[in-house]
């Protein structure tokens, strides 16, 4: 089960935090009863700096599962925004921001929903790291912490184990983030039909089944990914791969399944299954053109291949999720 903690505190929007809590504990209970698993997936809680009532905006009150200090186990906190004053938010949450620098020392993956990015901020968690937030708190923001990289024009940004969304109801691609990174692509998928959420709304949004196979310690592993990603429509010998980052064959696939538990093979494949997930979703490319736009040659391997992975043929995915793309 994997914990996630809400963070509410006065004047905080109450429409992201209920809202994120409301879509996890859906989301948490379509992958119990697809996986059949015994619990949910998700443990959601909401926490409050003493464990009591907050009012939050509207003056409408909400009462927190726990405090603060119940939620040191977590695996994901998440800050909603600040609708009230930010100085005086900050300094009433002192120990909020102490509490993010404790997580941040075992990488607790910490999610910021507009406005909310100022407490991870003032933590000094993304000095030197991507961010972004409500564009009316832009010349703000940027003027506290000249030393975050922050990208205004982005709806979702994710930097190692920060991840911050850019305001209104952009929480629903953090929340989307979050739950394909736990529970995959078609939980991710199910919970944007049911909440009819467009998913061309974000570019960052990148509904990657792999992006939980990137909390590892392997830097050369990491840069592995990320060229696989950047180039996998061509023909890629594993010979090839291990030379140009300076592993032997034998190296690259111990140390690429010690730090993602695949093959790189697999992990290709993969990432080719899911870019074709999103043409099949997002355009209106053929089952042909979308096996050689992902870079498979034969239609009949790859509708088998996709069938086993997806549980679908393409004609049918397709048919299921397009339903929740919405066309610009």
């Amino acid at each position: 089960m994997i914990k996630i903690s809400i963070v509410v505190f006065d004047y905080a929007l109450a429409a992201a935090a209920m809202g994120m809590s409301d879509m996890l504990y859906f989301a948490g209970n379509i992958y119990q009863r697809q996986q059949r698993q015994r619990e949910p997936r998700f443990q959601v809680r909401l926490a409050s700096r003493d464990g009591q009532p907050v009012k939050v905006m509207n003056n409408l009150s909400i009462t927190p599962h726990c405090s603060l200090q119940d939620i040191e186990d977590s695996d994901v906190v998440l800050l909603p925004n600040i609708t009230g004053e930010i100085d005086l938010t900050l300094t009433r949450n002192s120990d909020v921001i102490e509490l993010l620098q404790r997580l941040q020392q075992r990488n607790c993956i910490i999610g910021c929903n507009s406005t909310g990015v100022f407490f991870a901020a003032e933590a000094g968690l993304l000095d030197g790291r991507q961010a972004t937030t409500l564009w009316s708190a832009v010349d703000d923001f940027r003027e506290r912490y000249p030393k975050v990289d922050l990208r205004p024009d982005q709806l979702l940004t994710v930097d190692g184990n920060l991840i911050c969304d850019a305001g209104g109801t952009s929480w629903f691609d953090l929340g989307l983030h979050l739950i394909e990174l736990f529970c995959g692509h078609r939980t991710a998928m199910d919970t944007a039909k049911y909440f009819m959420v467009d998913l061309e709304r974000s570019t960052q949004l990148s509904f990657s089944p792999l992006a939980s196979l990137k909390y590892h310690g392997d830097k050369t592993i990491l840069e592995i990914q990320h060229w696989l990603e950047a180039h996998y429509r061509e023909a890629i010998s594993m010979d090839d791969l291990g030379h140009a980052f300076g592993l032997s064959n034998r190296s690259l696939l111990r140390r690429f399944k010690l730090a993602t538990g695949l093959s790189p093979l697999s992990y290709l494949q993969d990432i080719r299954l899911d870019m074709a997930c999103r043409l099949l979703v997002q355009s209106n490319k053929s089952v042909e053109e979308v096996t050689h736009e992902v870079g498979y040659e034969d239609v009949s391997s790859f509708i088998r291949l996709f069938k086993r992975r997806s549980g679908f043929t393409p004609n049918n995915y397709r048919a299921r999720f397009r339903a929740v793309h919405v066309a610009r």
